[in-house]
């Protein structure tokens, strides 16, 4: 018996590549039909993915929810938090749209709901079920290639629920036109999109030229597999109808495709010989407005992926919170700046978005300083990590803790010569921990094991006779992760990755941990540095938030150790400070900012700023194109700070469903070469 719920590609593929292998050079057809099936076989990861969303999600989300992925996919994974995040805005930004499309029109107007390269998404299932449209004149179309949308028919069939839904069948009688399935509300047609004469027969058979039709097309990435000669028509054609929309989720690169996230996820599609070929021409916001507007939409708009989380709203987003510990979020702005949601229409006064797409902040100046980079991410498997602390001796330097395939405890030496290392057995794995340096000593501090419990442990980190020691300290009185700390007077100050964000500082005499008073809003994720006498904070994600808003705030923090009290002063804003992830280099007048993620995805000439507190401006260290076409990661990682120098070490992310990226070691001279000299080899 054949089973209908496999992949199309397992079916065919190999022997269309057997085909393409034997075939003359002159017949190109065969090429053509082998990447056809590759694009269809990336429904098959995709549809089990969104399998596995449906699953984690839908009763938490709505206790009545009824599942629909679960009659084309048979499978029942369980994809990471970032991957099922991901995948539910994807498909949340789509109904978004949908939903505020229709909420504007007519009364008594149909609306044909058109998804183009439709696989077996289930969506026109899920909208004429829904209760709330029961009274509009809804038509849903699903539309792909025809031996993928004979499989779904056979779906279909096989599911009583689904007929249900649909109502009663018509009989075929446009079998030769593509129509293979047509009720009186849904309607799977079988269609080459680069057949344009087709395409515009079934959509007219489908009342789609009528003037009391609202037509809304959707291509969730489905026309990011064609090059623009053959997407762009699909396009163009689809604006002629009446009162058409054109929803389009698809691939972004706002940072070229030199950005660690882009070059993976280029390579990705690549190795699934199914590559991405309408990005290198449109890799921006600005750019897909242009095109949809050149091809004859007059009201373009778009969001990227993360800016629609923040258009969730808040009890909804605090449900999906709910279901799964999450705290991955540089990954999450990461996956969500690299796709759009685009809404393109000629019906007037129909708005997805209320406000014009405009650009985070304008291009930076350059700053006036020299700045000398060096870059080696030729690194070896087992140093690469994330999430780790180095340990900055006056001697020496090393790097502990952090995740690779999994949690770490292991120390690996940076420094040239030979180290013994006594490490206890309470000594455990960790991430997100902070390690500040005071004299001789390094305290490491907090962190976690399972996402969002952070630890109360405190370690010192010291040279004795003959080898480095780890001692246990006293525990903080809360747990943190995601904090912040530095020297300060004769101890330790820290700041944040609590639930309520207090202040507090360690004295290293007493061995004594106090909390300090303050009336400061908490923020997840900031900076404590200090510049000449003064202690600031600065970017960090406003904490209780579900969104992911980030604080753009520079802030003074005036402490008085004697009445145990913080205030906590804004001193100015910009954009850009708005961070979360980064690192601060502080030496003399010079204050810079490093890495992290942002409100916008940073680029070549605003991953690392320069920040003038006094004249409260912010200029650009442009990273040259040689270091940056390595395509380092600057999130998950620690800087060494030196005199004039600093350096970037290691750090990595999951880059959505593409696989993961490492870092390597960015070095930076102010005004100098950097003289880093570092020798990564294990010593425990």
């Amino acid at each position: 018996m054949t089973d209908i719920y496999a992949s199309v590609t397992q079916k065919l593929v190999f022997n269309k590549k057997q085909q393409k292998d034997e075939k003359s050079p002159k017949l190109g057809k065969t090429k053509k039909v082998v990447h056809d099936l590759f694009v269809q076989g990336t429904n098959d990861s995709s549809i089990v993915s969104k399998r596995s969303v449906e699953i984690l999600y839908n009763k938490s989300v709505n206790k009545n929810a009824k599942d629909y992925f679960q009659h084309f996919v048979k499978k029942t994974p369980r994809r990471t938090p970032v991957i099922n995040r991901g995948y539910w805005i994807r498909m949340k930004s789509i109904r978004m749209s949908i939903e505020k499309i229709i909420s504007q029109q007519p009364e008594n107007q149909r609306i044909n709901i058109i998804n183009l390269g439709c696989g077996y998404d289930p969506l026109p299932f899920q909208i004429l079920d829904d209760a709330k449209f029961t009274y509009l004149k809804l038509f849903c179309i699903d539309v792909d290639f025809p031996e993928l949308i004979g499989y779904k028919c056979q779906m279909i069939h096989n599911s009583s629920e689904l007929l249900e839904i649909i109502g009663e069948k018509y009989p075929v009688a446009m079998e030769n036109e593509g129509i293979q399935m047509h009720t009186d509300i849904y309607a799977a047609v079988g269609c080459d999109l680069t057949n344009k004469y087709l395409y515009c027969r079934q959509l007219d058979f489908f009342k789609a030229n009528d003037p009391s039709t609202t037509n809304i097309f959707i291509a969730e990435v489905s026309l990011a597999y064609m090059t623009p000669d053959t997407a762009n028509p699909i396009i163009e054609t689809s604006s002629h109808f009446s009162n058409s929309h054109f929803i389009v989720l698809e691939q972004l690169m706002p940072a070229g495709p030199d950005h660690p996230f882009a070059k993976r996820m280029l390579n990705h599609f690549k190795k699934m010989e199914a590559p991405l070929q309408c990005i290198e021409f449109y890799p921006t916001i600005p750019d897909q407005i242009n095109r949809f507007k050149m091809l004859g939409y007059e009201f373009v708009n778009a969001r990227d992926l993360l800016s629609c989380w923040n258009l969730v709203d808040e009890e909804t987003r605090k449900k999906i919170e709910s279901v799964e510990p999450f705290d991955e979020w540089e990954e999450f702005f990461f996956f969500g700046q690299h796709y759009l949601n685009l809404h393109a229409t000629n019906q007037k006064d129909i708005e997805v978005y209320d406000k014009d797409f405009s650009e985070l902040y304008e291009p930076l100046e350059n700053s006036s300083n020299n700045y000398y980079f060096k870059v080696n991410t030729d690194i070896e498997a087992p140093f690469q990590r994330k999430f780790h602390n180095c340990l900055c001796l006056p001697e020496s330097k090393f790097i502990t803790s952090g995740t690779n395939q999994s949690r770490l405890a292991d120390t690996i030496s940076l420094s040239p010569g030979s180290f013994n290392i006594e490490t206890p057995e309470g000594f455990k794995s960790r991430n997100s921990a902070v390690a500040p340096t005071v004299d001789d000593s390094v305290y490491l501090i907090g962190g976690r094991r399972i996402p969002g419990v952070g630890l109360n442990e405190c370690w010192r980190f010291f040279k004795s006779v003959d080898s480095y020691k780890w001692e246990v300290l006293e525990s903080m009185k809360e747990g943190r992760v995601k904090h912040s700390a530095l020297a300060y007077g004769n101890g330790i100050l820290v700041y944040g990755g609590t639930s309520n964000e207090v202040f507090s500082y360690y004295f290293i005499e007493k061995n004594e941990w106090v909390n300090l008073s303050s009336d400061f809003v908490g923020l997840m994720g900031a900076k404590l540095f200090k510049s000449l006498d003064d202690i600031y904070l600065i970017g960090g994600m406003i904490s209780g938030e579900s969104s992911s808003q980030l604080n753009s705030k520079l802030y003074r923090v005036d402490i008085n150790l004697d009445l145990r009290i913080v205030e906590v002063k804004p001193i100015f804003s910009h954009s850009t400070l708005a961070r979360f992830g980064h690192h601060v280099y502080s030496d003399e007048n010079k204050v810079l900012v490093i890495g992290g993620v942002g409100g916008k995805l940073f680029d070549q000439h605003d991953t690392i700023v320069e920040v003038d507190i006094k004249e409260k401006c912010i200029k650009s260290i442009s990273i040259p194109d040689e270091c940056w076409k390595k395509s380092n990661v600057l999130i998950g990682s620690d800087i060494i700070s030196g005199t004039k120098e600093f350096s970037i070490i290691l750090g990595g992310a999951v880059c959505y469903g593409f696989g993961s990226v490492w870092g390597g070691i960015m070095e930076v001279g102010i005004e100098k070469l950097p003289v880093g000299n570092y020798d990564l080899k294990k010593t425990v």
